[in-house]
């Protein structure tokens, strides 16, 4: 049996997107205006007396809240028009008074506030105007007084509520897709700076083993095969990285990353002189032979984090030795870097930027651990990383 769970979630992602499309075209406003016709005409007092021209401003007043959602400066100031109209004028009030509300929730809603708070305030002043004086007592007056306050006031903040929302709405829908791009960034360059990098060495060796083999063609055949292959794909991948940088103007691909470097070794001489061209001084403990027999996988996740691990110095680092250890033991690896903390640097969000939580998933992929903590104004990242497999 076929679930339908995801169709109903397809359609419930669509309507809010169907909503906000409806309410842009003004046929909220225009329904509601033809509604407050209709209900006019139907239930109008048979026993007031309605001259030609208490239609046409009835006709006009309901046509000009109707149109307060395609055309909001005319529908607005035409429903005032009509409104002042109907105040000077001695006839019943009808039904078609009352759509002096649509104005005030539809520019409210679509965020008009200036139009907004212009109808509130002129429509109130009428209606005053229009039903004060049917009153005889000053208790009345009062009542009649709150009473608008309080619909007027409803409407105000109607509109304001639904454009709040549509605002919140809007704002999650740009923080969904600037994740989405971030995350498809993130996954394209760990692609070329991976796939890339990996294929790039093996097509490298493959061509040093073939320069030292000279007598097997069988295996030189096989070897041919295998360079070919790899650069077929390293274009096939960097042609997908070329369709999502036009796509995406912000990823930029064509930098080198400092750990794509040949040997742990590279990148640690690469890091130690960016530190000291900001001014710092990276002291390093670390067995530059054990580093190179380690695994790849490894390697490339040691050095991605001492690019990291180096690039946060530079930024939130105090002035003072920055240190670097690695030891390097039978099942495990252990990196721990230490730099003094920046005064009045906030120690709780130090270890909270993208690269630091890009390095945590990759030291987590390899089932390592990476710990971040603060103390005695030194920051200190602590990762072990299992050397099995």
């Amino acid at each position: 049996m076929t679930d339908p769970a995801p169709a109903v979630r397809a359609k419930a992602r669509m309507m809010p997107r169907w909503v906000a499309r409806l309410g842009a075209s003004g046929v909220p406003e225009a329904t509601c205006g033809l509604f407050a016709f209709a209900y006019t005409e139907a239930f109008s007092d048979p026993t007031r007396v309605r001259s030609t021209l208490d239609v046409i401003i009835e006709i006009a007043i309901c046509f000009f809240a109707g149109a307060t959602g395609r055309w909001p400066r005319v529908g607005t100031l035409g429903v005032g028009a009509c409104l002042l109209w109907m105040a000077l004028t001695p006839a019943g009030i009808s039904a078609a008074f009352f759509v002096l509300f649509i104005p005030i929730v539809s520019n409210g809603a679509h965020g008009r506030t200036i139009l907004r708070d212009l109808a509130a305030l002129l429509y109130f002043a009428l209606a005053l105007v229009r039903t004060v004086p049917l009153n005889t007592s000053v208790s009345d007056v009062a009542q009649t007084v709150v009473i608008w306050v309080i619909l007027v006031g409803l409407a105000w903040g109607t509109g304001r509520t639904v454009s709040r929302l549509r605002e919140e709405g809007k704002r999650q829908a740009d923080l969904r897709a600037a994740s989405l791009r971030s995350q498809r960034r993130s996954i394209a360059r760990d692609l070329h700076d991976t796939v890339s990098y990996a294929t790039t060495t093996m097509i490298m060796r493959a061509e040093q083993i073939k320069l030292r083999t000279t007598d097997d063609p069988e295996l030189t055949q096989d070897l041919d095969f295998i360079i070919s292959t790899g650069r077929r794909s390293v274009r096939d991948l960097r042609g997908m990285m070329e369709t999502l940088r036009r796509n995406d103007p912000e990823l930029d691909l064509e930098e080198d990353a400092p750990w794509r470097l040949v040997t742990v070794g590279d990148v640690i001489a690469d890091r130690r002189a960016e530190l000291a061209a900001h001014g710092y001084r990276l002291g390093v403990s670390a067995d530059a032979a054990a580093l190179d027999s380690l695994p790849s996988s490894v390697r490339e996740t040691l050095a991605k984090l001492i690019v990291e691990a180096t690039s946060n110095m530079v930024k939130h680092a105090g002035r003072g030795p920055c240190r670097l250890i690695i030891e390097v033991h039978d099942d495990m690896l252990e990196a721990v870097f230490t730099n003094p903390l920046r005064p009045g640097r906030d120690q709780r969000k130090a270890g909270q930027g993208l690269g630091i939580i890009g390095a945590l998933e990759r030291v987590e992929a390899l089932g390592g651990e990476l710990e971040a903590t603060a103390a005695s104004g030194t920051w200190i990242l602590r990762a072990q990383l299992p050397l099995g497999g």
